[in-house]
């Protein structure tokens, strides 16, 4: 790891930060991926236009976060093996659950907020922004 990467462990103690979940007022479920084709420990990646995350399986339960970096809004990209989610527009990165891992910037961004997630009919499904909304 290099020396000039802040993590959020080397900053002064702060309170943590609040967990946030996106909930679109007129939203509608869209299909991510067959619940069979997400194991345990898996993560895939979908894009719906108007909103692009990750949804994961952790402990039995599924989980999705924003695909948008916190900081400038660049689209995060998944390194599967290490298991987090990388700005290309600066060097930060990302846990699969939303927490920031490394950052390079004088404030820690905030955390990924969660997106609405479901499971139902052995599909997993996200809530995004209903047509027109």
């Amino acid at each position: 790891m290099r020396g000039d990467l802040v993590t959020s462990g080397a900053e002064p103690a702060a309170a943590p930060p609040e967990e946030k979940t996106l909930r679109p007022e007129n939203g509608q479920w869209r299909a991510v991926v067959a619940a069979q084709d997400l194991p345990e420990g898996g993560v895939v990646a979908f894009d719906f236009g108007a909103v692009a995350g990750f949804v994961q399986r952790s402990g039995g339960q599924v989980r999705a976060v924003s695909a948008t970096c916190t900081h400038l809004g660049c689209r995060l990209n998944l390194d599967a093996p290490a298991r987090r989610l990388n700005c290309p527009c600066h060097r930060t990165s990302f846990a699969v659950d939303g927490a920031v891992l490394t950052h390079q910037l004088p404030v820690t961004p905030p955390p990924l907020p969660h997106l609405v997630v479901r499971e139902s009919n052995g599909v997993v499904e996200v809530l995004v922004p209903g047509e027109g909304a």
